[in-house]
């Protein structure tokens, strides 16, 4: 047989196994869109029979990120302390290892960092614009969602902490205010570095995590109408061997204000706010 009919041969051959291939993927894409169709409306329905709302276009596609173990860092305590009372606060180890205890002093205030993350500061500088202050430091130190609720000059601003994209539950900052002036700032500060911890198990999918938060709904007895978001985020969690650890959650939010429930998407444990 001549070698150039030969190589035709192998060729449409190699053609015809890739149309093979192509044509099993997306059969099974297609087989999966249509399972995938189907859950939602099951779930839908499953939700009006409890007379509450799902929007079929709110359940998100994504898959949940992995979880972290923070890596504390003390030169980034040192930064935030400066960023409160000024440049070089001196430094105070109180404890040794894990648990340390580090405390900065100057003459514009004093804060103490602990080694699960949280923070807290006492403030004595003069801030020409306090709530230009409070943008700034968020912007700095990755909070988001800065909201003031001042009356006179008085009162408070807080804001989230976001990582890798997500914002954490339990990790906040406030900014206490007196009479335009910054006061006290308590909250938690996550560090740059960490460890990622791999999945061992496959993590709940939005759908899977509004099925568990159905259960829950209902033996709690809410009275909520309709779910109006979810979405990821993380949970900061915090144990003897693991001081700062970062858990996937689904935050499903309803139409009754501040009625916002998390579900762990590992365990599938939820929980309300």
């Amino acid at each position: 047989m001549e070698s150039s009919r030969l190589k035709n041969i192998i060729i449409l051959i190699l053609v015809l196994l890739n149309v093979s291939l192509l044509l099993s993927l997306g059969g099974r894409r297609s087989a999966q869109r249509s399972a995938r169709r189907q859950a939602t409306e099951q779930l839908v329905e499953l939700f009006a029979a409890n007379e509450v709302t799902l929007d079929p276009d709110l359940i998100p596609r994504q898959s949940p990120p992995a979880g972290r173990a923070m890596a504390r860092d003390v030169e980034q305590d040192q930064k935030v302390a400066e960023a409160l009372l000024g440049q070089q606060p001196t430094c105070t180890e109180q404890g040794s290892g894990t648990y340390a205890v580090y405390a900065f002093n100057s003459d514009q205030g004093a804060a103490i960092f602990r080694a699960n993350g949280s923070f807290e500061a006492a403030v004595t500088r003069s801030v020409e614009d306090v709530e230009s202050f409070c943008r700034t430091f968020c912007r700095e130190f990755g909070y988001q969602d800065l909201t003031f609720d001042l009356t006179g000059g008085s009162g408070t601003a807080t804001a989230t902490q976001y990582h890798n994209g997500y914002p954490v539950v339990g990790c906040t900052v406030v900014f206490s205010i007196a009479d335009g002036q910054l006061s006290t700032v308590k909250g938690t500060h996550l560090p740059d570095t960490y460890t990622e911890v791999p999945l061992t198990e496959e993590p709940l999918s939005a759908t899977t995590a509004l099925s568990a938060f159905l259960s829950a709904y209902q033996a709690s007895g809410g009275v909520a109408c309709a779910v109006t978001d979810i979405t990821l985020c993380y949970e900061l969690q915090s144990t003897t061997s693991a001081p700062m650890s970062l858990v996937p959650v689904w935050r499903i939010s309803t139409d009754i204000a501040g009625s916002v429930y998390y579900v762990n998407c590992i365990t599938g444990t939820v929980t309300h706010s």
